[in-house]
């Protein structure tokens, strides 16, 4: 998890981390076409630009 260990805020991480363990690559990118859930971000305690960043990071690495 080497591009989502770069990632200094901890809950974007700890995201990152979540959707990397629990999403397929498809699901990931499709969560990257779409608008962040408000709910999600709520309970995450992340931003929209956090949630953008924590998914990409974990497509990155499912793809790699």
């Amino acid at each position: 998890m080497r591009l989502i260990n770069h990632i200094n805020a901890p809950q974007t991480k700890a995201f990152a981390k979540h959707c990397f363990e629990e999403k397929s690559s498809e699901q990931l990118r499709a969560a990257a076409k779409e608008k962040p859930d408000e709910s999600v971000l709520s309970d995450c305690g992340i931003t929209e630009g956090q949630y953008e960043e924590a998914v990409a990071a974990a497509l990155a690495e499912l793809e790699a």
